[in-house]
Order: structure tokens, then C-alpha cells, then sequence
């Protein structure tokens, strides 16, 4: 079977690494695949490929300031895709992220192929343009099937018959933390933009400084709000206990140098960095927003704190860092979410949803 998966780049990203572990996955099981993106042809993909998968880079970034240049351009890239999917034939076509999605059911308007969509943020927390939230409404319902990672995303969907959920697999770390006896490193990973609440976690740094002076905090990730977390480590004078070193590609080694995570984002789709945490053993504090709320249960395998509440936040770092036993029990108890979310369960699913023999 020929499969197309689409997707705008394959830079560092939950959705980037989804995407190409299913085309990697769809290639060692025998099937024709192509991963189509809308970034220039040398543009290095973050994660690695199968050497059998077929890279088609279309060069349609999306740059324009002006909004009568990105309409032209948007159509530009709709007429694009569309040439690009009548000479490939794929059989069936997997498409991940709103605007993507939205791309892509418009340019396979009256194709007869397949067409699923996958959403991976939560939709009632990241707004698009309005004139993208009414093509989204118009045209998801041409999807054959709507997947969503957990079940409160899909409740924003509730009307669409096409909907499934589908949660990222967990892959079983070939090493976990054998010891959790002390607290000096902290650790976050994400992209430095707003969401995922970067400054939530500073504010609360000088209070734990107050009291451990010897903590580190070193967030992993890159992105647009770099400068404004820098001017804010500098505000908050925190220079040398701060490190933002950017993206890593064996984040697995960092997590088990550290002895904390916190994971204070202001809404997730399905957050991957929080489960390799979590797989890790690595003692664990998460915000109680989606997706978060659907991997950690506060007291069992990790703690979770209101969004952006930074007292809270500290309260809970400062609880965790004194109590042993409870990061044993934590760490302990995290080491188990691998067997639920399993790689062999989800591919499965991913199998069933884009009708492929799984056998």
C-alpha cells in the first residue's frame, strides 16, 4: 500500500516525531511511503527516516506578513500539494496539525482518497485565524476519520461522526533512574514559546533557590520566546543557575542526569516530553492542564499543580525535594506508563484507523 503522510516541516516537535515514527514504522512493515512537507528540499529532517521513504519537500513555507501575500501563497501551496498527491496516487493520506490538515482536505477536494486528519494540540486552547477556524469546520467533515490524542480534545469535535482517539506511544527507555536520593538538577523540555509556561517555572526558581541554593535548572528546547526568557532569567537574577542550551538530540542522557522535572505548560495536545520523564523514573511535577491530566495521577506517578500558579508550583517542588520516600513511590510507579501506552497497542490503532492489514 502506498501511503502519503504530510506534514509542514520535520523540525523538532511532538507532532514532527510522530509523524516520522509512523512513517518509519509503515516502512519497515513493507509499505510504499511518502512524507510530503511544505519546507525547502534542504531542509535536514530532526528526526531519523528510513532510508526507503520517499522525502518530497514542496519549498511553501508560509513567511508573508502581509495577509493578501499568505492567501495567494496559502493558494499557491493548496495548488501545489494537490499537483504533488495526482503524481504520487498514494492509496491512503495521513496529515497532522490544523492548518496542514486544512491544506491538505482542500487540495484532495474530489480525489477519492482517504484522508485522515490528526489534531495534536487541544483546539479549544490554540486559537487559529478565524477565517481558519471556519475552513477547519467546513472542511473536516471530508475527513474519513478525525483523530484527536486524548478524549477532552475530542469533545471539541463532538459533532464530527469521523472522530478517534489515538494517545502517543510510550516507548520503554533502555535505561531508568536507579536512584532518586537527592535534588540538585531540574529539568524541563519543550519549545521556548508561551505555552508551555516557561515562566511559571522561573518565577518559582529564586523561593527554591531561597532555601537550596545549590539547584540547577536547565530547560531544553528552542523557539521564538528565547529572548524573553533570557530577559527574564536576567530580571530575576539568575544568571549561572539557568541554562537554556537548546535542542538536544539524546535528551534520554538528560533526563537521567537530572533529578527533577517540572512540566508547567498552559495546555498540551499529548505531551511526549512529560512521558519520557515519567517512562524515565525521573521524579516529576506537571501542571493540571489537557494531556497532562491524561498520563500523570497526582500522588501515584507524579504531582500535579494549577496552571500558571506559581505558589502552588513551589509549594510542590519544595514538598518534593524534602520527601524520599514520596520520589520512590513516584518514580517507581512512572516506570509503568510505558506498558500502557504502548508502541505495539498504538501502531495497532494507527493501523485499524488508516485500514491497513496490521498482521
Amino acid at each position: 500500500m502506498h501511503l502519503a503522510l504530510i506534514i509542514s516541516s520535520l523540525n523538532p516537535g511532538g507532532a514532527e516525531r510522530v509523524i516520522s515514527n509512523l512513517a518509519n514504522y509503515w516502512a519497515e512493515k513493507g509499505h510504499k511511503v511518502s512524507l510530503i512537507t511544505f519546507a525547502p528540499p534542504t531542509a535536514k529532517p530532526f528526526y531519523p527516516l528510513n532510508p526507503n521513504i520517499h522525502l518530497v519537500q514542496l519549498n511553501q513555507s508560509q513567511t508573508e506578513p502581509s495577509p493578501f501575500k499568505r492567501l495567494k501563497n496559502s493558494l499557491k501551496r493548496i495548488w501545489c500539494l494537490r499537483k504533488t498527491i495526482k503524481d504520487l496516487c498514494p492509496d491512503r493520506i495521513l496529515s497532522f496539525v490544523e492548518m496542514t490538515n486544512i491544506t491538505t482536505l482542500l487540495a484532495t477536494w474530489s480525489l477519492k482518497i482517504p484522508v485522515v486528519i490528526g489534531e495534536r494540540t487541544h483546539p479549544g486552547h490554540y486559537k487559529i485565524p478565524k477565517l481558519y477556524q471556519k475552513l477547519r469546520k467546513l472542511s473536516y467533515p471530508w475527513a474519513k476519520k478525525v483523530v484527536t490524542q486524548t478524549q477532552s480534545a475530542a469533545e471539541y469535535f463532538q459533532n464530527l461522526p469521523t472522530l478517534t482517539v489515538i494517545p502517543n506511544f510510550i516507548s520503554k527507555p533502555t535505561k531508568t533512574k536507579s536512584t532518586v536520593d537527592k535534588v540538585e538538577k531540574i529539568i524541563s523540555v519543550g519549545r521556548l514559546c508561551p505555552f508551555k509556561g516557561f515562566d511559571t517555572l522561573l518565577y518559582s526558581l529564586p523561593i527554591l533557590l531561597n532555601h537550596h541554593p545549590h539547584l540547577t535548572l536547565t530547560i531544553y528546547g528552542e523557539g521564538a520566546e528565547r529572548g524573553n526568557l533570557e530577559a527574564l532569567i536576567q530580571s530575576l537574577n539568575l544568571e549561572g543557575k539557568v541554562f537554556l542550551p537548546g535542542d538536544v538530540q539524546n535528551i534520554q542522557e538528560k533526563l537521567l542526569e537530572a533529578d527533577l522535572f517540572i512540566f508547567p505548560s498552559r495546555f498540551e495536545g499529548f505531551p511526549n516530553a512529560l512521558c519520557e520523564a515519567l517512562a524515565t523514573g525521573l521524579p516529576t511535577i506537571a501542571s493540571n492542564c489537557s494531556g497532562n491530566v491524561d498520563v500523570v495521577q497526582d500522588g501515584v506517578n507524579g504531582r500535579l499543580f494549577s496552571v500558571g500558579n506559581v505558589d502552588q508550583l513551589t509549594t510542590t517542588s519544595l514538598e518534593l525535594i524534602h520527601d524520599l520516600p514520596q520520589r520512590q513511590l513516584l518514580s517507581k510507579n512512572a516506570k509503568k506508563l510505558p506498558q500502557t501506552f504502548s508502541p505495539e497497542r498504538i501502531y495497532k490503532l494507527w493501523d485499524t484507523v488508516m485500514e491497513i492489514d496490521s498482521k
